[in-house]
C-alpha cells in the first residue's frame, strides 16, 4: 500500500468519524465524551452470607492461626486444582507466611503457595492458635 493511499484512507476514516459524531444529538455527544463516574462495586449476595456466617477470606487470616476451610468461591477449573492440592472444604490449614503478596499455607503436612487474588476467594472459619511444625 502506497503512502498516498494510506493517507487518503486515514483522511476518509477521520471525516466519516466526525460526520458520525455530528449526527448524534447534543446530549449523546455529551455522554460520549463525559468522564465515567466510578460505579460502586456490587457486593455478591454470597459474600454477604459468608460474612454473616462468621467466615472470612483466607487473605485476612492472621499468620500462625489455625483456620478451617469452609467454602471455595472460585471457578470450576480452579476448584479442581485446589482439590488436587488438598484444599478441600473442612480441612484445617495455617498461614505460614503472609507478606502482602502470595501466601504460604500449611495444609495436610505440605506447604502451598497461593496468590492473593485466590486467597481472597477461599473462605475460612477461624480456630485457635496453631502449634509449630
Amino acid at each position: 500500500m502506497t503512502p498516498s493511499l494510506w493517507l487518503s484512507l486515514t483522511l476518509i476514516l477521520a471525516v466519516a468519524l466526525v460526520l458520525a459524531m455530528l449526527a448524534l444529538p447534543a446530549d449523546g455527544r455529551r455522554r460520549l465524551f463525559a468522564r465515567r463516574q466510578a460505579q460502586p462495586v456490587p457486593v455478591d449476595e454470597r459474600v454477604t452470607e459468608f460474612l454473616a456466617a462468621g467466615l472470612l477470606p483466607l487473605s485476612d487470616c492472621p499468620r500462625d492461626c489455625t483456620a478451617c476451610l469452609r467454602c471455595l468461591h472460585v471457578d470450576r477449573c480452579v476448584v479442581h486444582r485446589l482439590l488436587e492440592m488438598g484444599l478441600t472444604p473442612g480441612v484445617e490449614l495455617r498461614v505460614v507466611q503472609d507478606n502482602g503478596g502470595p501466601m504460604l499455607v500449611s495444609v495436610r503436612g505440605s506447604r502451598v503457595a497461593l496468590g492473593r487474588d485466590l486467597a481472597d476467594n477461599l473462605w475460612v472459619e477461624m480456630g485457635g492458635q496453631a502449634s509449630d511444625e
